[in-house]
């Protein structure tokens, strides 16, 4: 079991455990939040021997577009901190880790932040802070709930802002996870919509065969049925495999009739099936992106142009971050010292390497072009400085305002409905994890965007997707650009608006699917039972 800590506790200088290094961002406040993101994507594990202790697991490979998600933390905790009116003469500080994409390390950094101790030692906390308000992440699903499972114990806020899975909408299990994304249920609705906006009533699905893709199969599988939509053929992608069956499903899609392809996929999991079809020339179909690819710099890049261009999408709604671009483009390891993951971001993003250090042990190229720390953000046009596509970014500031305004609230006393008059005001100096819990379910609040912010009673956020269009622009690299939205919340027949002539389309074919050619064959196939391809 882990104890939460008094004052007291975390006052004991006699309170010491053995440590060992741990990476990560610190910055001082009266009331501290947590945050956890995976700065990299990927990681390496040694070989445990059993004779020896375990090594730490070794992280690599820095995307642009999560960090620039840590930054947004950042940001917003400095806008709040500068704030006269929200959290007045209160100071947010956090502690900020890395993840890798590896639940162990996003379990590892939240008994951290619990314990206050980077080798914890589970039931004490010999933190010096204040008391955690809460923790902002992780990613993943799986990996936010190893860690819900922890923190709902204690009733420890938690706010995801990429974490889709159905499975963290169950209350009972996860009473103190939210989140501000949507979770897979309701994209599912918005792909089935989108299916039927377009005419596309005979299709073909791809999906990972993990739970991101299981759970999406059976969810657009149930919502085509409900709009009358049918399913050609479904086939795995089958992520153990280096090729992910990529022959196979060629050969499928090759052989259908089916003009579009929904696919719910990762876009990491995607890059190998992809590169196949384009050997393959796979061609004249559309795909529908998930939104777990839909907004993907990874596959907006030259090499697919012409095979992808006129995909289209539902993607995670992207908002404004006034001032955000111009805190990127500032952005700097010379006058940012203490930010620990700016020199090897910095490194990937202007393919330099800093100078070795005295006695560096690490391997060094002499023709490496040095990095020298007057390369400018704002000079580059990459995917971390964007200020247009803000999606999992808005949502982290998202996640971080709720948190903050949550605090105001509990620290002015701020009554709700279901709150017992009664009920003395928490103490800023030594408020208990359930009592800030209580003012996080029911915040409520306008974004600088003008979008109204506040959590149902799931622990979500108002459904809202972007409905995107992939096309080929005049620099290097396909645009994604939002053509309409959908909405749940909106009234009946209005929950999907497209701006068709905002799209680009591979072909006129392409553009109404199926509603234009042979309707009356595939209405006669759904009325037989959505009859898969060469079955008579």
């Amino acid at each position: 079991m882990i104890a939460t800590c008094d004052v007291q506790m975390m006052m004991n200088p006699g309170c010491h455990f053995p440590t060992y290094s741990v990476t990560g961002l610190f910055s001082d406040g009266d009331v501290i939040l947590g945050g956890i993101f995976p700065f990299h994507d990927d990681a390496e594990f040694e070989k445990i021997t059993f004779t020896i202790e375990p090594a730490p697991i070794n992280c690599r490979r820095t995307p642009s577009q999560t960090y620039q998600g840590l930054q947004a933390m950042m940001f917003a905790v400095e806008e709040i901190n500068h704030n006269n009116y929200l959290l007045p003469n209160t100071t947010l500080g956090f502690q900020i880790y890395d993840s890798c994409r590896v639940n162990q390390r996003s379990l590892q950094a939240t008994l951290w932040m619990l314990t206050g101790q980077e080798k914890p030692v589970l039931n004490f906390c010999c933190q010096r802070e204040l008391p955690l308000m809460g923790i902002i992440g992780d990613a993943g699903s799986s990996s936010s709930i190893v860690m819900a499972r922890i923190l709902g114990l204690y009733k420890f806020p938690q706010i995801s802002y990429v974490s889709t899975s159905p499975l963290l909408s169950n209350r009972n299990q996860f009473p103190s996870f939210f989140r501000t994304i949507t979770n897979d249920d309701l994209q599912a609705q918005g792909l089935a919509q989108l299916l039927v906006h377009f005419g596309w009533t005979w299709v073909g699905i791809l999906v990972e065969d993990n739970d991101y893709g299981q759970q999406g199969y059976h969810l657009i599988k149930q919502e085509l049925a409900k709009a009358g939509a049918c399913i050609a053929f479904s086939e795995n992608i089958i992520l153990s495999r280096a090729d992910r069956n990529a022959l196979h499903i060629i050969q499928v899609i090759k052989n259908s009739t089916a003009k579009a392809i929904v696919i719910f996929s990762s876009d990491a999991g995607l890059v190998p099936l992809i590169d196949q079809m384009i050997v393959r020339n796979v061609s004249g179909k559309v795909f529908i992106a998930s939104e777990g690819w839909s907004t993907s710099a990874t596959l907006a890049i030259e090499k697919y142009n012409e095979f992808l261009s006129g995909t289209i999408g539902i993607g995670t709604h992207s908002g404004e971050i006034p001032g955000f671009k111009e805190y990127l483009d500032a952005i700097n390891p010379v006058t940012s010292p203490d930010n620990v993951f700016l020199p090897e971001f910095w490194e990937d993003v202007f393919n330099c390497k800093w100078p070795p250090q005295k006695n560096a042990t690490t391997f060094w190229d002499n023709e490496s072009k040095l990095c020298t720390g007057h390369e400018r953000i704002g000079s580059l046009q990459v995917d971390f400085n964007d200020g247009t596509n803000l999606r999992s970014s808005y949502n982290v500031y998202n996640a971080v305002y709720a948190s903050a305004w949550s605090l105001h609230d509990l620290i002015f006393c701020k009554s709700h409905k279901d709150l017992n008059s009664k009920t003395a005001c928490a103490d800023i100096n030594n408020f208990k994890p359930w009592q800030l819990l209580h003012y996080v379910k029911n915040v409520h609040f306008q974004s600088k965007s003008g979008e109204e912010i506040f959590f149902n009673q799931n622990g979500e956020v108002p459904v809202r997707y972007d409905i995107v269009s992939w096309q080929q622009g005049q620099e290097r690299g396909l645009r994604q650009m939002t053509v309409g939205s959908y909405d749940s919340n909106a009234p009946h027949g209005q929950t999907i608006k497209v701006n068709t002539s905002g799209i680009l389309w591979v072909s006129r074919a392409s553009q109404w699917g199926n509603a234009h050619t042979a309707k009356g064959a595939l209405m006669l196939q759904c009325l037989l039972g959505c009859l898969p391809d060469g079955v008579a």
